[in-house]
């Protein structure tokens, strides 16, 4: 029983890196200014053509977009060291659910990736 709970437990911290929760998450950002949701749409593109090409897990890639981009949306030290807590929760999530390791770190280093790569071009497009 205790072995179910914590199964279903860790696959809804996943969800929380899930493509609902980003539409969702970039719908909120929409209402403040033009350049955030704009930061999480390239950064999300660029992740799901490498995730094609290297086949690197979901979760972890945008669980990372959404912590970054939150964390400076908000800026606000508390609710980034929840976010942290929150994406570290989405990774340990998918390592006790078995998922592939590889596909993992290469979820995790993607994410790391279109992050830089979508807050560079929206800096030089909007700054």
């Amino acid at each position: 029983m205790k072995k179910e709970w914590l199964k279903e437990q860790a696959s809804d911290l996943i969800a929380i890196g899930s493509i609902p929760f980003l539409v969702l998450t970039i719908a909120r950002v929409s209402v403040i200014t033009a350049y955030y949701p704009m930061q999480f749409i390239i950064s999300s593109i660029l992740f799901f053509i490498l995730k094609m090409i290297f086949k690197a897990e979901l979760h972890a890639g945008i669980g990372f977009i959404l912590l970054t981009f939150v964390s400076l949306f908000y800026h606000n030290l508390l609710f980034t060291i929840f976010a942290l807590i929150v994406y570290a929760g989405i990774i340990v999530s998918l390592f006790y659910l078995k998922r592939d390791r590889r596909q993992i770190l290469k979820g995790i280093l993607l994410g790391m990736i279109s992050t830089g790569i979508g807050y560079i071009i929206i800096r030089l497009i909007f700054f």
